[in-house]
C-alpha cells in the first residue's frame, strides 16, 4: 500500500510540473534539419549545422503573398534577429510584435520565414518555407523588452483608467509599439 502511495504521490507531482511549464508549442521539421518552437515572446528557429555550415542564408519575411528580404537594419527595426553558436548551429527569432507578424487580437501570432541557402553555386538554391503559430497572453501594462539588435517598447491603457477619470473610450487598449534600433 505504501508502494501505491509513493506512485500517486510522484504522478501528482509529475501534473503539477507539467502544468507549471510555460506555453511552448514546437513544431519540428526534423528531416529538414529545421525546428521552430515558441518561446514566450518570441518564435525561435533553429537550423541544425548541416544546413549552416558552407551555405549562404538569406531571410525572408512571409506578409501575406509578398516576401521580404531582411537584411540586417531591416531586422533590427522589425524585431528579427540571429545568432550562431561555435558548433555552427543558428537560431533565428522572431518578436511576436514584429513588422511582418500577423497579429490576431494581440494573442495568437502567425510567423512565417522562407529561408534561401546558397552554396558554391549560385545556381543550387535549396528554400524552406516555415509558418509557426504562436499564443501569447501574459503582456503587461508595459513592457520593455531587449534583444540582440533591438528593444521593444509596448505600452497599454487599460479601460479602467479611463472610467476612473470619468472618460469613454472605443473599448479596445491603446497599444504603442515602437521598434528602436540599437547600435
Amino acid at each position: 500500500m505504501l508502494r501505491l502511495g509513493n506512485i500517486l504521490l510522484w504522478m501528482a507531482a509529475a501534473i503539477i510540473l507539467c502544468q507549471a511549464r510555460p506555453n511552448v508549442k514546437l513544431h519540428s521539421l526534423s528531416s529538414s534539419g529545421l525546428r521552430s518552437d515558441c518561446a514566450a515572446n518570441v518564435m525561435r528557429l533553429s537550423l541544425d549545422k548541416a544546413l549552416a555550415v558552407g551555405n549562404q542564408l538569406e531571410v525572408e519575411a512571409i506578409n501575406g503573398t509578398k516576401h521580404i528580404l531582411l537584411t540586417p537594419s531591416m531586422a533590427a527595426r522589425c524585431g528579427y534577429s540571429m545568432e550562431s553558436d561555435p558548433w555552427g548551429n543558428t537560431r533565428i527569432y522572431t518578436s511576436l510584435m514584429g513588422c511582418f507578424v500577423d497579429n490576431k487580437d494581440d494573442a495568437t501570432f502567425n510567423v512565417g520565414l522562407r529561408l534561401q541557402m546558397y552554396s558554391e553555386n549560385p545556381s543550387d538554391v535549396v528554400s524552406h518555407d516555415v509558418s509557426q503559430t504562436c499564443s501569447y497572453t501574459r503582456w503587461a501594462s508595459r513592457e520593455i523588452l531587449c534583444d540582440r539588435n533591438y528593444m521593444e517598447v509596448s505600452h497599454h491603457m487599460a479601460d479602467l483608467d479611463a472610467e476612473a477619470k470619468g472618460q469613454t473610450r472605443d473599448g479596445k487598449d491603446e497599444k504603442l509599439n515602437a521598434k528602436l534600433e540599437v547600435c
